[in-house]
């Protein structure tokens, strides 16, 4: 043959091929478990297999035992097909398939694996940054790299008071409405699942219940004390970044309620601790000394307690720490 026919010849091939339909072609026999196969609530996958052209049925198995087999609608192409079995994953399982043409002779075998741990949810990643003060029933949104059906709130030192409800866990994009955290401080962890397992617990978030936001100063920058739990709360960029426990005025000589703003820390000794700052009425014109104090103790057994004559009482570690990182003129919110 002569090169100029040669060459002819091998363009008319190359024509034809490219002509031809894609689907038309032989395939590699493939396994897969698509996304529409996945039923994550129940922990189930059914296998698709991608066959040749040629391919007159599909026997799918598993762990070597037989699943299903399924027919081919056109075997002059290749295509897809799926086993319609959906299996539930429980432990690491080994799915087969063989090929077949019409007269039963096989085309090609293939194996795939799939695990359990493929499918369950990473560790949540919770959106909120530790200090951060929640409503008293708020929304928590958190990540994981799976598609969640469940999740689970652990919370301590006290118990939740109404368990969260799971709104949305398609993609991993968890939301969980109406989580109710006792007041004061929490921490939280979260761990998520579906049928497939449950992930690890999340690192602890520290979060804080102070009621409802509305009724919080508006500022970015206050002092909080609570004379319920007993705790004064430094809150930065309304984020709470300190807290400590404290002793408040007795039922004869109370602590008064009310907005203040701090004076410049002064030398004490004695039942003042080692240093006090006063507490002036809320003014934007005149400093009103109230005759309050946050101070020191030289009586910390008292801390946790109604032991003062109105003052707020502070371990002289706290006061010490307290007067370096909280400036003069920072407004100061007194609540029962």
């Amino acid at each position: 043959m002569s090169q100029r026919r040669l060459f002819v010849v091998t363009l008319a091939l190359i024509a034809s091929a490219a002509l031809a339909p894609a689907d038309s072609r032989a395939a590699a026999p493939g396994l897969s478990a698509p996304a529409a196969g996945i039923d994550w609530l129940a922990g189930t996958v059914t296998i698709a297999a991608d066959y040749p052209a040629g391919t007159s049925k599909v026997f799918f198995s598993v762990s070597g035992q037989p699943l299903a087999t399924v027919a081919v609608a056109d075997p002059t192409v290749a295509g897809t097909v799926s086993s319609g079995v959906p299996y539930r994953l429980q432990a690491p399982t080994r799915f087969g398939a063989d090929f077949l043409d019409a007269r039963g002779a096989s085309l090609g075998v293939t194996k795939f694996g799939l695990s359990p741990a493929t499918f369950t949810p990473s560790t949540p990643r919770l959106s909120l940054p530790g200090g951060s003060i929640v409503a008293p029933s708020y929304t928590l949104q958190a990540e994981a790299d799976r598609t969640v059906t469940g999740v689970e709130v652990k919370a301590g030192p006290e118990p939740l008071t109404r368990q969260a409800t799971l709104t949305s866990g398609a993609d991993g994009h968890i939301r969980l409405s109406d989580l109710r955290v006792p007041d004061g401080v929490e921490q939280l962890r979260l761990r998520a699942s579906n049928g497939f397992g449950a992930s690890s617990p999340s690192p602890a978030r520290t979060v804080f219940s102070l009621g409802p936001l509305s009724k919080l100063p508006e500022r970015a920058n206050y002092v909080l004390v609570d004379k319920r739990s007993m705790t004064l709360y430094d809150v930065r960029r309304q984020l709470v970044v300190r807290h400590y426990d404290i002793a408040i005025g007795t039922p004869s000589t109370p602590t008064p309620n009310g907005y203040f703003k701090l004076g410049a820390a002064r030398p004490a000794s004695g039942s003042w601790g080692v240093l006090r700052r006063p507490l002036y009425r809320f003014s934007n014109t005149r400093r009103w000394p109230s005759g309050f104090y946050i101070h020191g103790t030289n009586a910390p057994w008292d801390i946790g307690t109604w032991a003062s004559h109105g003052c707020v009482r502070l371990y002289n570690w706290a006061i010490r720490e307290f007067t370096k990182i909280v400036p003069s003129g920072t407004l100061v919110l007194i609540r029962k």
